[in-house]
């Protein structure tokens, strides 16, 4: 899907990068200013000229990634400044909703709540359905309280989902790595001791079997000798 975003945004990608010489940072400013001017113009009650200026954010937002990975400019700082102010625009033109009375207050509350659930987890998940401020486009035909308990639904749906996800994935990994936590405990284990200067542990994981059990022979072999000459 993004191959695809990229290709169809590339001339524009190359038209801002090149020709005006935008990095992808200051594209995700323009994008975040846009969308402010479209909460302000949605809370003075003019719904149509919002969604048009909050369009052409969403369209600035998507070129800062295209951008980004066209050239070589992708960062992980770049990323949380990406997350940082897709949430903060969601979160203006949401409340400017309730301050336009299109809405009660408490169901944009919630939306915002939602979404900000939902990106706790959707980078370590990798879900996230996308239903936020696309599904205003439709005020037109479906009431704005039906799209912001929309809104609300889907995101507190993903994040449990996503949580259900990194709990498979977490899951995944213990049992590549043995399938208990005892085992990675005594990795563990082995690891700080080794660091601290003692004699190199096994790693239960990585030594050969027979290692192992000459190890466990050999302990249990000083063991006994040093109890005949108590």
């Amino acid at each position: 899907m993004k191959r695809l975003a990229d290709w169809l945004a590339g001339p524009l990608a190359r038209l801002m990068h090149e020709r005006f010489g935008l990095s992808p940072t200051q594209l995700t400013w323009g994008a975040f200013w846009l969308s402010g001017a479209a909460a302000v113009a949605i809370a003075a009650h003019h719904t149509a000229a919002g969604l048009l200026l909050m369009a052409l954010g969403q369209a600035l937002d998507g070129l800062d990634g295209t951008v980004a990975r066209a050239y070589g400019l992708g960062s992980e700082a770049g990323h949380r400044l990406d997350t940082l102010l897709d949430r903060a625009s969601e979160t203006l033109i949401f409340l400017a909703f309730g301050a336009a009375g299109l809405v009660p207050l408490g169901h944009a509350l919630l939306a915002v709540a939602a979404v900000l659930l939902l990106t706790t987890v959707c980078d370590r998940s990798g879900f996230d359905p996308g239903v936020k401020r696309v599904a205003l486009y439709f005020g037109a035909w479906i009431p704005y309280p039906t799209l912001f308990a929309l809104i609300f639904g889907v995101n507190l749906a993903a994040y449990v989902i996503g949580l259900l996800l990194i709990d498979f994935q977490f899951q995944g990994r213990m049992d590549r790595l043995g399938g208990d936590l005892d085992t990675v405990a005594s990795r563990a284990v082995a690891l700080e001791h080794a660091e601290r200067g003692g004699a190199p542990a096994l790693d239960p994981l990585t030594s050969p079997p027979q290692l192992q059990t000459t190890e466990a022979q050999s302990h249990r072999v000083f063991t006994a000798e040093a109890r005949r000459t108590q």
